[in-house]
């Protein structure tokens, strides 16, 4: 196993990339966005989001090597490989993008790329269109469909979901565009895309308005898939209660070994698929101002090899321990991954190292 344990301050690259990325909400709409596409995605979500996601279809293409995923073929690959090698689990029109192309003229093969955020009040996806692609096609596709404008906001008529699928009507319910930012907004309730529009236009704060999530944006910056979630919900999707009793004992007694782990305040991993061997995985935690953030990193690099408890074999057949950094709030732990091993985009499943114990 490759392992370099590095517990320093952070570079002053990286504070650029925190700064640019926790004040992006009120950046002004009229520039040309600039940043990352992860930080340009987040920046769309409402900022009592606890669980988001990122699928950079842009770069996913470059990687499978598709070009413009202009026929029926390339878009059958696109959907298909980017399913198999875990890219596009985060996405809510990745297993549309045929019926998509077909019913309203576009899909994840005409998006840069899509973010997707659950919060208190509703659920939305957000994509950013490519340059090859016009509003006013998406518009027409839209009439086409049945949708009916009421104000920004497009709804789909009582024939729509015959015409498209009912899953899909589902997710495409609301529809809002917004050409300068070639940005397409839908949810399933009107409401909540008004609601969201006052985020993009940067009227209400994003998800980048608090801190701990744009810590962990930070160290996530450049992969084609990404998973954030806030604090409990961290603990209930990595731990192992549902695993038996015999699980769970052996989960807590390797935690004590290791040294005990604490709540993240926000977290988030998140895959590259740069090589088509390994991928690259990292996982981000943010955590309050009262944690000994190296004994974490501690206990966490412990965890990170071993029996992999709640799962079969060795933490190291699937994720491989490649480097760890940590600054006084934030650490990374940074993996090769094999893509024919398990897949950890779904967010379920035990994983004590980016958890919170059993």
């Amino acid at each position: 196993m490759r392992l370099r344990f590095a517990l320093a301050s952070v570079l002053a690259p990286l504070l650029v990339v925190v700064a640019v990325v926790a004040g992006g909400w009120w950046a002004s709409g009229k520039a040309a966005d600039t940043r990352s596409s992860l930080t340009s995605a987040l920046d769309s979500l409402p900022a009592d989001t606890a669980v988001a996601g990122f699928t950079d279809w842009s770069s996913i293409r470059r990687a499978l090597d598709l070009g413009s995923v202009s026929t029926a073929s390339a878009r059958e690959s696109l959907a298909a490989d980017a399913l198999t090698r875990d890219l596009s689990t985060r996405s809510v029109i990745g297993q549309f993008v045929q019926e998509m192309h077909r019913v309203y003229g576009w899909s994840a093969a005409d998006v840069d790329w899509e973010s997707y955020g659950q919060a208190p009040d509703g659920a939305v996806m957000v994509a950013k269109l490519d340059d090859s692609l016009s509003m006013s096609t998406v518009r027409d596709g839209l009439r086409r469909l049945g949708y009916v404008q009421d104000g920004d906001v497009w709804n789909g008529g009582p024939g729509t979901a015959g015409k498209v699928g009912s899953d899909l009507a589902a997710t495409l319910a609301s529809v809002a565009l917004v050409p300068r930012q070639r940005i397409i907004v839908a949810s399933n309730r009107p409401a909540y895309v008004s609601s969201v529009l006052g985020v993009v236009d940067r009227h209400q704060p994003s998800l980048l308005s608090v801190r701990p999530a744009a810590d962990v944006a930070a160290g996530l910056v450049g992969l084609d898939s990404v998973l954030m979630q806030r604090s409990s919900l961290v603990c209930e999707s990595t731990g192992v209660k549902e695993q038996g009793p015999e699980i769970v004992s052996q989960a807590k007694a390797a935690v004590t070994r290791a040294g005990g782990l604490e709540e993240p305040t926000f977290s988030g991993r998140g895959i590259d698929d740069g090589t088509r061997t390994n991928q690259l995985m990292r996982f981000v935690m943010s955590f309050g101002p009262t944690v000994d953030i190296a004994g974490q990193l501690r206990a966490r690099t412990a965890l990170a090899t071993g029996p992999f408890i709640g799962r079969s074999g060795r933490v190291e057949d699937s994720l491989d321990l490649t480097g760890t950094d940590a600054d006084s709030s934030t650490l990374t732990m940074r993996f090769d991954h094999d893509p024919d091993s398990a897949v950890y985009m779904t967010g379920d499943g035990p994983l004590l190292f980016a958890g919170c114990g059993s």
